[in-house]
């Protein structure tokens, strides 16, 4: 039975992407190898780019969909990273392009989704409700954190363990996400009950 277009396309892109740089790779190379129209591709796929962000979403989100609550961030972290290295050759052909702007907004993008997540629930748990403008403090910091270590490990080749980078990451931030979001509590209530006091003055 043959797969959809869909699936043929992707897995079009997943072959050839093992042995080329995404620059190298056309959407007529694709279609011709598929057995596809071109139309067939654009009711699909934007372009190339959008491919390896499908697989990236499809493939990590399975793994890491268990493992994103504050307690265990760090199995999402780690979802990622083992992804990337086991993908490292597609993950190098799209990153070593033209389309490294693209990956590192793609990367952000995915490491914010995760850390959404994280905050979400870690306010769940200490029954709080931040503003919203702390929420995204909070999340941006941290984004910059994770992606800024991602991306110098991919630019380095992958060269460390997954592990390695984790426990290092550990040491540095063990239960910072949870403290930083008691802080900005205590530091909204004290500015509420600052600004109700000033009322009855």
């Amino acid at each position: 039975m043959r797969h959809s277009a869909k699936v043929i396309i992707v897995n079009t892109f997943r072959q050839l992407i093992q042995i080329k740089s995404i620059d190298k790779i056309t959407v007529t190379e694709i279609c011709e190898i598929a057995e596809i129209n071109r139309q067939t591709f654009y009711n699909h796929f934007t372009d190339l780019f959008d491919i390896f962000k499908f697989l990236f979403r499809q493939e990590v989100f399975n793994e890491i969909d268990q493992n994103r609550t504050f307690e265990t961030w760090c199995g999402g972290f780690l979802a990622t990273m083992n992804y990337l290295k086991r993908n490292s050759r597609m993950v190098l052909h799209v990153y070593d392009s033209s389309y490294r702007t693209n990956a590192n907004t793609f990367f952000v993008e995915i490491t914010s989704q995760l850390l959404d997540t994280v905050v979400d629930e870690c306010m769940a748990n200490l029954s709080v409700d931040l503003f919203e403008q702390d929420c995204r403090f909070i999340v941006n910091f941290y984004r910059h954190v994770f992606t800024g270590l991602m991306m110098d490990w991919v630019n380095e080749g992958m060269k460390e363990s997954p592990e390695e980078l984790l426990k290092k990451l550990q040491i540095m931030i063990s239960g910072s996400i949870t403290r930083s979001v008691e802080a900005f509590a205590e530091e909204e209530k004290r500015l509420w009950t600052t600004h109700a006091a000033s009322k009855f003055r």
